[in-house]
């Protein structure tokens, strides 16, 4: 009975963390299929990457036109809380071989790679991890 306390204490972190990552996997969903709907047309590939650290990470959302290779749109999310919010980040677009150098944090830029390597993968006609991490593709 003396660890009850703790117990309940333990319990409500766990439930507010799973509640926490519930309502962030939401909102990252509700962009993805908001820029998909905004942006369909024949042409562009949307894709996604992401890259994790010790205190934050950044997930990116590239809008690419598959002509070309060419970034026309990137949002990003970085931040180390639930809290963190996708903005556009207009010094990401152009070509996309050299938008890794024009990220402002190094996480960013690990994530404008890990989008980058996504998108060679699926114009090579591999397959893309589809894990249960925030990685995810998708052809408008």
């Amino acid at each position: 009975m003396e660890y009850l306390p703790l117990a309940l204490l333990l319990l409500g972190g766990f439930v507010l963390s799973l509640l926490a990552s519930m309502a962030q996997h939401r909102y990252y969903m509700r962009t993805v299929n908001k820029l998909a709907a905004q942006e369909n047309r024949a042409g562009v590939t949307l894709v996604s990457g992401r890259a994790t650290g010790r205190l934050h990470g950044a997930v990116v959302l590239l809008l690419v036109r598959r002509s070309d290779s060419v970034v026309e749109r990137a949002l990003v999310m970085q931040g180390a809380s639930v809290l963190a919010r996708f903005r556009e980040r207009p010094q990401l677009t152009g070509e996309l071989s050299t938008a890794p150098s024009r990220a402002g944090s190094t996480a960013m830029a690990r994530a404008v790679e890990d989008a980058r390597d996504r998108y060679r993968r699926m114009q090579s006609g591999a397959t893309v991890d589809h894990g249960s991490d925030l990685r995810m593709r998708k052809t408008l």
